[in-house]
């Protein structure tokens, strides 16, 4: 991955696209517990999985906490330019200068920036206060390291 550009929010990186195919184990039971399988089924190029559009997809490290506990700093978010914003897609917006992962929602002229995490308040704006642009939207998020706990 080659860095491209940092703000407060992210470090940006181009996908370095490779053929590294990492063996599938099949499908893992969510539900009700199944029969293992005894073998590997197949490969899976993880890049090939995340990345639809090439010449428009980015990586972000996240260095926030405003959409915890989905995204945790560090967490990589796999970005597509190339894809149209709607309402209940992660937009990757650049507000004033500096780039924030939320939920967008526009209601008439204002729009509001939605986070996760209930200790971030939802933010409105409207186009004489604020220039907001949608850079990308979300389509992956890898989270790195992470304890996951139902206990947390």
């Amino acid at each position: 991955m080659e860095k491209i550009f940092s703000s407060s929010d992210f470090d940006f990186f181009t996908p370095g696209l490779s053929e590294l195919e990492l063996p599938l184990a099949g499908e893992i039971a969510c539900g009700f517990p199944s029969p293992a399988d005894d073998f590997l089924q197949e490969s899976l190029d993880v890049n090939k999985l995340l990345v639809r559009h090439p010449d428009a997809t980015f990586y972000a490290v996240a260095r926030g906490t405003s959409l915890a506990p989905l995204v945790q700093p560090g967490s990589i978010l796999v970005i597509d330019r190339s894809l149209e914003w709607s309402s209940d897609l992660l937009a990757c917006c650049f507000i004033d200068g500096e780039f924030t992962a939320k939920w967008i929602e526009k209601s008439g002229d204002k729009i509001r920036l939605i986070p996760l995490n209930p200790d971030f308040p939802t933010l409105e704006y409207s186009p004489e206060e604020a220039e907001i642009y949608i850079w990308g939207i979300v389509t992956s998020i890898i989270n790195n390291n992470v304890r996951l706990s139902r206990l947390q």
